[in-house]
């Protein structure tokens, strides 16, 4: 193998290593993964996780970074046509809520799973370090979002437009969140392409309903 094949390989292979550990995390926490299971479900032995994160915590480390990295990309991407000053409301209201449309898509998606479940228990531990990376990557997305709604809604203050924003970000989450509760209220087994559209259909007139003050 070559110097550049070796190191592609060693990225490849902490990649596979953080995605397998995002998944145990996840599903059983920190106590209860095994370093073990960690390794076999990234196809690989036990001293790589040593070899690259040095221990069981770094590793779990590292997971909290790159769940935070991704969501960040998500949202991130999803704002780069942020609206200049002299937008329209119309315009503000339809950009703000295709930024939630594309969040919403991404949370039904099989990639979210695991990290929603990894993100949900570490909600609960304020020393997390996910903590601080989603601190950094969202505070100024909610910023964005929260001056956005602000010209649309002039009645409102600045902390009353967070909360919007904080609502509305919770319902896109939702749809990864509580799909269980969601299958079975709707009495699905699971959530296929059209109900996909239907719920994101809906999470754009409730964010429509909720931005401009009027019921949904």
């Amino acid at each position: 193998m070559t110097v550049r094949s070796i190191e592609q390989y060693r990225i490849d292979l902490r990649d596979r290593l953080i995605e397998a550990a995002i998944r145990q995390f996840g599903e059983l926490g920190f106590d209860g993964a095994s370093t073990r299971a960690i390794a076999s479900g990234a196809n690989t032995t036990m001293s790589n996780i040593t070899y690259h994160f040095g221990s069981k915590r770094g590793l779990f480390c590292s997971a909290e970074v790159a769940i935070a990295s991704r969501l960040g990309q998500v949202v991130t991407k999803a704002i780069a046509e942020v609206l200049s000053s002299d937008a329209s409301n119309a315009q503000r209201l339809d950009q703000i809520c295709g930024v939630l449309r594309r969040i919403g898509t991404f949370m039904l998606t099989d990639e979210a799973k695991p990290m929603a479940l990894f993100v949900s228990r570490e909600q609960q531990n304020p020393q997390s370090i996910i903590r601080k990376y989603m601190r950094r990557e969202f505070n100024n997305v909610a910023d964005i979002f929260a001056r956005e709604i602000r010209q649309i809604r002039t009645d409102l203050s600045y902390e009353g437009c967070r909360m919007i924003v904080f609502f509305l970000f919770g319902m896109a989450v939702f749809l990864r969140s509580s799909r269980l509760s969601l299958c079975v209220f709707m009495d699905v087994e699971d959530i296929n392409q059209e109900m996909s559209k239907a719920l994101l259909a809906r999470l754009d007139g409730i964010a429509r309903g909720a931005i401009c003050g009027e019921p949904v």
